[in-house]
């Protein structure tokens, strides 16, 4: 039985999107702005609650493995969020000044 590398395939799939991702396919300490979340009118209000809402930006700070739950920063507060939901997230990746 061969594993898939899934991870590429989304990554090559985000390149044509004008560097809109999901969530999930950040890697843990990168930062993202918030573009939109795609979901039924329950999942955005929940997420506007907690604060996540499109121009804000969102650090990752901890991502579990076997599509676990996902550690963010956001405004400051640390949230959890299942792989589901973050899923449905979707962010435009900022560059690190280190890296530029």
């Amino acid at each position: 039985m061969r594993f898939r590398n899934r991870r590429n395939r989304r990554a090559r799939g985000a390149q044509s999107n004008g560097g809109v991702t999901s969530l999930t396919s950040l890697g843990e300490g990168e930062k993202g702005i918030v573009t939109k979340a795609m979901g039924g009118f329950g999942l955005v209000r929940r997420l506007t609650e907690m604060g996540i809402t499109p121009g804000i930006e969102i650090r990752v700070l901890r991502k579990c493995a076997f599509h676990g739950p996902v550690e963010l920063e956001v405004r400051g507060v640390a949230l959890a969020l299942g792989y589901g939901v973050a899923s449905k997230v979707f962010v435009t990746p900022l560059k690190d000044e280190a890296d530029a």
